[in-house]
């Protein structure tokens, strides 16, 4: 299902087909060819050699409401970072082409600079822990803190999990490359998987469909044993759910306890340390745990993380996020943001932009001092705000002036009476 190497004119074509505004179309153009000179002419190719697939977050960034401000966060956070000399090693990685875990953790690593940013703090790159052969991901010099330590990490999908993705990655990738070829926008259900060869007939039939479409108004509809296809020759309606996959149900705390037992003993040393952890294996969408209240889920997942992980002594805490994660209609502020604070931490739900929500936990380990458990909420509540800060900053429009149709209302107002899920619907594309 994968095709020629993509090209930096390829991209160009995308964000010009889709449902940005001029000055939007302006403006990605602005960010590609910063990315372009940030990490090489060829760059493209070999990240596109490298995963066997484009990032979503530029392949979709012209058509998706959800992966505009993905693709812009990446290449404004990386701008900033490649002026600090500390991050010459994760720049040249990144030259190299990054495979999906380095991808989601350099991500991470430019988000919570980011959020060290915007609490007016100092950030160092990869530095050296004292007394060990070890680097850390981060180093935090807080005014007049003393200096303190993150770990990034995210819980990937299993093995299963990860064939389930690279399917409906290339899947969707296949689609997209129909819609550049024959002009039209497809709207994808998917109800399952299934082998390559069919699956490979039927794209071949969804071809055969779009070529054959000419007037406006067509709509062709190709099904299969597992899902449909339809093809639009005009744009589908604002809000349109273009590509659902298959429902998926996960063990929740299994795999994140591995992956803290392990951040446990990477942290041990002489500063503070803090695990910053992206669960993107089903811990907030695809579990009971999720259908918990905020104060049910912190008190059940601290009691897990201080109990059933041995932390050293400088270990202070962890924080716990869905990502950026899709949540179709989600766009009235008021309907999405909340803040609970207990005894056991604090849990964050943002509306990051529209169509985008993150919930983020703080958990502090019994005995420290919840001095950094508040600079993390206080980082994370503000988030919303960092894209439009940033873009003005880069001398660029908000974000709300690149789409052609608004879809963020004024706080507290619903767009068109939709009413915004509860929780966040699926983690985005690393």
């Amino acid at each position: 299902m994968i095709g020629d190497e993509p090209t930096w004119q390829d991209l160009d074509d995308l964000i010009s087909h889709g449902g940005l505004t001029e000055q939007g179309v302006a403006t990605v153009r602005w960010a590609l060819a910063r990315l372009r000179t940030l990490l090489g002419d060829s760059w493209l190719a070999r990240q596109y050699r490298k995963q066997g697939r484009l990032p979503g977050e530029l392949l979709l960034a012209g058509t998706h409401r959800y992966a505009l401000p993905q693709a812009l966060w990446f290449i404004l956070r990386l701008d900033r970072a490649v002026t600090d000399p500390t991050f010459a090693k994760v720049k040249a990685e990144f030259r190299r082409g990054a495979d999906s875990a380095m991808w989601r953790h350099a991500l991470l690593q430019l988000e919570v600079a980011r959020a060290v940013r915007d609490q007016g703090d100092d950030v160092v790159f990869e530095p050296a822990i004292p007394g060990s052969t070890r680097n850390g991901d981060l180093l935090v010099a807080g005014g007049t803190n003393r200096a303190w330590m993150v770990e990034t990490t995210t819980v990937p999908r299993a093995a299963v999990d990860l064939q389930w993705q690279a399917y409906e990655d290339s899947f969707q990738t296949a689609i997209r490359q129909i819609e550049l070829r024959h002009g039209v926008t497809c709207v994808v259900l998917l109800e399952d998987h299934m082998a390559l060869d069919e699956t490979r007939a039927w794209l071949a039939a969804v071809e055969d469909a779009a070529k054959s479409m000419i007037s406006g108004s067509d709509v062709c509809t190709v099904r299969s044993e597992i899902g449909t296809v339809t093809a639009h020759r005009e744009p589908v309606a604002v809000g349109t759910a273009v590509f659902t996959g298959a429902a998926q149900y996960r063990n929740g705390w299994q795999r994140l306890g591995r992956t803290l037992a392990a951040k446990a003993e990477q942290v041990r040393g002489p500063w503070p340390a803090w695990i910053r952890v992206d669960c993107l294996d089903g811990l907030f969408q695809f579990t009971d745990w999720m259908k918990m209240a905020p104060q049910d889920r912190l008190e059940a997942i601290a009691e897990a993380i201080r109990s059933n992980v041995q932390w050293p002594d400088n270990a202070e805490g962890v924080v716990l996020s869905t990502g950026p994660a899709v949540s179709l209609g989600a766009t009235d502020r008021a309907a999405e943001e909340a803040t609970v604070q207990t005894p056991d931490g604090a849990f964050v739900r943002r509306l990051l932009t529209p169509h985008l929500v993150r919930e983020t936990l703080v958990v502090p380990l019994l005995g420290h001092s919840s001095d950094r458990a508040e600079w993390w909420l206080s980082a994370y509540a503000h988030e919303p705000e960092w894209l439009d800060q940033d873009l003005q900053a880069a001398g660029q429009p908000q974000l709300a002036r690149l789409w052609k149709t608004a879809a963020l209302p004024p706080h507290g107002v619903p767009v068109d009476g939709e009413v915004a899920p509860g929780a966040a619907d699926r983690a985005a594309d690393p």
